[in-house]
């Protein structure tokens, strides 16, 4: 794999047995994401080739491209894992949908992730097992609401559904709530019916969560936002608190769930070594959930909720691949409010 300059040919197809996609050349920063040329892979036995149509960015890309500490990836690599695509090719022996099927992809193979240990979609063609498409009838409009869905929408709703058994008229806060993750665990929690507070240290993203249903809106910019938490509850506290910031919220978060609520997690960008006062655990006899990505029938379940148009994905903007680093920046600057979207250049 090698990286190039953006130019390509005359009319910017791809070379033969080449194909354009975003490639991290080094673990740093964002300049060592290149555009440039990769081979066109080959799907091996049982597995399918994907003509990638478009593909969300996550966090995760970023983090990838930054270098995890302890996680050792091969360079270069391609990231990105919401894939949506049309099924190329097939390898032997595959069972799947057939060549010229509409797909959404689980990223999810063997306990590994396509973009994070595995090449990604950030690319003209990606591969994966034939067994992780998810056969899609849609538009071309409608094709970054579905990419949208599996790492953000997928882990927040295994989070509430799954994980913390959110229910209606029960109070929700969500931490980094402007986030993907953020995004969808308000949509979702409002979709189950449940009082939603979101929280943000930027006051114009507040704004914009509102105008995305959540009832009430907490600026952290101050660092305190348990207090107005325990105050928007009635001094009781919040029946799910959601946080995957970390280290920096994770003590005010214990205190602000109420007695007997669920305090759920699935990550944890500011640090993964964080206080808990014991105290409030045992006193209050509060749970505390661990949830780790998504399980299949939560994106099928997803999938059917778009078709239907119950849940419409939030969009931040849509990106051509030649322009990834502009699109990482919405994320890695912290100005996007949903998902951002890197489609193919000409799609």
């Amino acid at each position: 794999m090698t990286a190039a300059d953006s130019s390509g040919g005359a009319d910017g197809a791809s070379s033969v047995g080449q194909m354009r996609a975003a490639i991290v050349t080094a673990h740093g920063d964002p300049e060592n994401l290149e555009y440039g040329w990769a081979p066109v892979p080959e799907p091996p036995p049982g597995w399918m080739r994907v003509r990638v149509l478009a593909c969300a960015l996550n966090m995760l890309d970023v983090f990838v491209r930054r270098g995890m500490p302890g996680v050792h990836l091969d360079l270069p690599h391609i990231p990105g894992g919401d894939i949506v695509g049309t099924i190329d090719a097939l390898g032997e022996g595959a069972a799947g949908p057939p060549p010229g099927t509409l797909v959404l992809v689980d990223p999810l193979v063997n306990h590994k992730a396509l973009g994070e240990d595995l090449p990604g979609g950030l690319a003209e063609f990606v591969i994966a097992p034939a067994e992780n498409a998810i056969p899609l009838t849609a538009t071309a409009a409608e094709l970054p609401r579905y990419a949208a869905l599996p790492i953000a929408y997928g882990t927040a709703r295994r989070m509430l559904v799954d994980r913390a058994h959110l229910a209606a008229g029960e109070t929700i806060v969500v931490l980094g709530a402007a986030g993907g993750v953020g995004v969808a665990c308000i949509q979702l929690g409002k979709a189950i019916g449940a009082r939603v507070i979101a929280c943000s240290s930027s006051r114009g993203k507040l704004d914009q969560l509102g105008a995305l249903g959540a009832d009430e809106l907490v600026d952290t910019s101050a660092g305190d936002f348990g207090s107005q938490v325990w105050n928007l509850t009635g001094r009781t506290g919040a029946d799910v608190v959601v946080d995957y910031l970390g280290a920096d919220t994770w003590p005010q978060s214990v205190r602000a769930v109420r007695r007997g609520g669920r305090l759920v997690t699935c990550g944890a960008s500011t640090g993964f070594l964080a206080e808990t006062d014991l105290r409030y655990v045992w006193t209050r006899e509060l749970s505390i959930l661990g949830s780790d990505g998504w399980r299949r029938y939560d994106l099928t379940e997803l999938v059917r909720e778009v078709a239907s148009g119950e849940l419409a994905p939030v969009i931040h903007g849509v990106f051509p691949l030649s322009k990834v680093r502009e699109a990482v920046a919405e994320l890695e600057d912290r100005r996007a409010v949903g998902k951002v979207v890197v489609v193919p250049d000409g799609c």
